[in-house]
Parts: structure tokens; sequence; C-alpha cells
């Protein structure tokens, strides 16, 4: 980046700083990458899509990510997606990179990381997305219907404070703060 003058104004590259956890270096950095995908420029269009495979060869970590086919690849970008249609602008990227910083605060990862396993998008997590969920993680069709019933009851019956037969945010979020792991292992670097 050195010498380079960047595209971005400093009050706007001081707003991007500001409203998410990234550094103004770090959002430097990833402004860089996105101006490989348009020769011409970026900034007539901050808010342009680009498709998964067009940002995931800018980003070799999403790409080392998602090597072995994540299974919730399709989720993180759908989650992230402003138009919820697995394609993402830069500013889509950057609440992205917002979130999986090592700068961001635990509570928020957790929102988001309900965001990602509430596989239908009805604001609870609930026997169905656990099915979901238990099909994604052991590449769909390994387990069977009763195997996973168990473990959502299993689940449900641990975590579901409010006995309603699903988790809300706060039950999800309470648990998985609980875990020490979380929040190195729902983060990556730009």
């Amino acid at each position: 980046m050195g010498a380079k003058k960047s595209i971005l104004s400093a009050e706007r590259l001081d707003e991007y700083a500001e409203l998410t956890y990234l550094t103004k270096w770090e959002v430097l950095l990833i402004l860089e990458k996105f101006e490989r995908l348009v020769p011409r420029g970026i900034e007539n269009d901050f808010n342009r899509r680009f498709s998964i495979e067009e940002i995931m060869d800018i980003f070799p970590q999403l790409k080392v990510l998602f090597r072995n086919h994540n299974p919730f690849r399709d989720r993180l970008f759908d989650v992230f997606s402003s138009q919820h249609d697995t394609r993402c602008s830069f500013e889509d990227v950057l609440d992205m990179f917002s979130v999986m910083s090592h700068n961001c605060p635990h509570q928020v990862k957790a929102i988001w990381a309900f965001r990602i396993f509430d596989c239908d998008n009805d604001n609870m997590i609930t026997r169905d997305d656990i099915s979901a969920i238990c099909d994604r993680l052991t590449n769909y069709n390994r387990l069977l219907e009763e195997e996973k019933e168990s473990i959502a009851e299993v689940i449900l019956n641990e975590i579901d404070l409010q006995r309603n037969g699903s988790l809300a945010e706060f039950e999800f979020v309470r648990v998985i703060l609980k875990i020490s792991e979380f929040h190195h292992t729902f983060s990556f670097r730009p």
C-alpha cells in the first residue's frame, strides 16, 4: 500500500474503522484486494456485488477455510450478504471480516453464529435447524432421522430455558459464550 493513494476519503476510512472492529490498515488491505476484481477501480460502486468464488479468489484465507468444503460456507455468505443472495459487496465483506476479527467482542460473534446456525432464518434454532446442522456436519444422510431427533432432544433439554422447543438468540448466546475456544475458532484475518 505504501505511497499508493487510497480511493477512500479520509472521512470514509474513519467511518469504516469506527463502524467495524477493523483497523484502518485492515480496511485498506481489504479494499486493495477488492480493487483486483475491478481493474478500473471500485470507487464508483462500493455496493457492486461479487460471487463467492470471486471473493474467495482474492482472500486465500477464505479459500483455505473452505477448502474441505466447509458445510456452513453458504450460510456464512448468505448471512453476511446484505441482499441474502450469497453475493457480497465490499461493505458486506468488511462486515464479515469485522465479525471474524479477533477484536470483535465475543457477544457479537455469538449473535452472528446464531444467525449462521438458524438455517431457515426464522430467528429461532428449532429441531429442523438442529437436524440440518447434523446433516451438514455429517456430510448429509449419515445419521438416521431418529439419531438426529435424539441429538435435538438432548440439545433442547440442556439449552432451551423457555421450554418452548426451540432456542432463542439469548439462549444460544448464553451457551456459546461459555465455550472457551469459540472466540478463537470463529475468527480469521483479512
